[in-house]
């Protein structure tokens, strides 16, 4: 059970770790960890007063082979010493305002859908924390690996770990279905 839930949480945990060219690159690495992400949506606000990129309308994520989806993907960036100074003077100049390691989470909301191989997972919402390596999934979260599935009130996964962590609630237990291995049906 760790491991399947290692394995879908750390899928999610790659992808959203280096979403656009402004996220840290992720110790989570893999061989391939340069691949390009690609971000489509219907829009995508820069707030650099706020400190947010905001992405929203049939938000899909896709790096090499794992794929996720939303109606709403919110970045948000650890706000500078000199944030308002510097984002006067890279507005005269022409420069981003953010810069490489400046991501503190990432929330993915509403109808969250992921799929990577032959596991996915669903939640209303999807949070990763960058610095703590940590990603929640909220609102009727299920992670499914082939026929194999787990579900929860709130499932958190703790990257630096490899731990996992599913708690139930009022009117939302923890439940675990495990198949055999393609012995019968």
């Amino acid at each position: 059970m760790k491991t399947f839930l290692g394995s879908c949480f750390l899928s999610l945990a790659l992808m959203v770790a280096a979403i656009p060219a402004f996220a840290a690159s992720s110790p989570l690495g893999r061989s391939d960890s340069h691949s390009p992400i690609r971000v489509t949506a219907d829009s995508m606000t820069y707030e650099p007063d706020k400190n947010i990129v905001l992405f929203s309308g049939n938000v899909e994520v896709v790096r090499d082979d794992f794929r996720m989806w939303s109606a709403k993907l919110t970045m948000y960036m650890k706000a500078r010493k000199n944030a308002k100074t510097d984002s006067k003077k890279n507005a005269k100049d022409g420069k981003d305002a953010m810069k490489t390691g400046d991501l503190d989470r990432i929330v993915a909301e509403k109808n969250v859908r992921f799929r990577m191989d032959t596991k996915s997972g669903t939640a209303q919402k999807a949070t990763w924390l960058a610095d703590k390596e940590e990603l929640v999934l909220e609102g009727n979260p299920v992670l499914l690996d082939g026929r194999n599935s787990v579900t929860g009130k709130r499932i958190r996964y703790f990257v630096r770990e490899n731990r996992s962590e599913v708690e139930g609630g009022t009117g939302r237990r923890v439940e675990a279905v495990f198949s055999s291995n393609g012995q019968g049906k």
